[in-house]
């Protein structure tokens, strides 16, 4: 890839933070409509998005493309529905699929829904994707929101990586409260500072070493200085 492509900005939850204080945060960029959306899992990575974007916006929101990835999938119903192969298993994670439910509460369980909804706020109009997978899904996006850059689909690229604590990775989106990091990217000027090689050769290595495509994206913000916070 000929074009050189810089962080612009970076962005990573603190080890405590509480759905609380990510539910107080996500008041400062979403209307009550969109707040009644976001359940526990999607509220660190539409966050992360939305102040991110907020604090370094190199693009118009039209202009900006959105990449979110996750080891967390709201289509994986608990455990205890699981089915054992037997019928009365299926019989009961039948029931547990197709009982009564408020249609937002369907929403609200998609793996994209972080991504949908600060789009929605924000105004993004550029490419978007969401990957549901492990460490090497990071890498992934990072090629994939570059080559976007490259081609001109996109001025800003937002790489927003999300995901549960281990022990809440099987619940529920209103029962997964979820912690995200977060990279921004943009094209450098002529002559510019190229970020994408060291990054590509961060997200490689660390998907061998790690399980999460959170981890990686963290690792990432915290060896990468950005080239600027601020609006260019």
């Amino acid at each position: 890839m000929s074009v050189r492509i810089h962080l612009v900005a970076s962005h990573v939850d603190e080890a405590d933070t509480t759905v609380e204080r990510l539910r107080s945060q996500a008041r400062e960029h979403a209307s009550r409509k969109v707040l009644r959306f976001l359940d526990a899992a999607s509220l660190a990575a539409f966050n992360a998005a939305a102040s991110l974007y907020r604090r370094a916006p190199v693009a118009a929101p039209e202009h900006v493309a959105l990449y979110t990835v996750g080891r967390w999938d709201g289509d994986m119903p608990d455990p205890p529905f699981l089915s054992d192969g037997s019928a009365e298993g299926d019989s009961r994670l039948s029931r547990h699929i197709l009982e009564d439910a408020n249609p937002v509460d369907w929403l609200r369980m998609l793996s994209n829904n972080a991504l949908c909804q600060v789009s929605i706020a924000e105004g993004f109009r550029g490419p978007n994707l969401h990957l549901v997978g492990d460490a090497a899904a990071a890498a992934q996006v990072i090629s994939v929101s570059a080559a976007d850059l490259a081609s001109g689909a996109a001025e800003q690229a937002l790489v927003v990586a999300y995901d549960t604590l281990p022990e809440h990775r099987h619940h529920p989106s209103g029962r997964a409260p979820a912690r995200a990091a977060a990279l921004s990217l943009a094209l450098s000027p002529e002559g510019g500072r190229d970020d994408l090689p060291r990054l590509l050769e961060l997200a490689d290595s660390l998907s061998e070493a790690v399980d999460s495509p959170m981890e990686v994206i963290s690792r990432c913000a915290e060896e990468i200085a950005p080239l600027t916070e601020g609006a260019v």
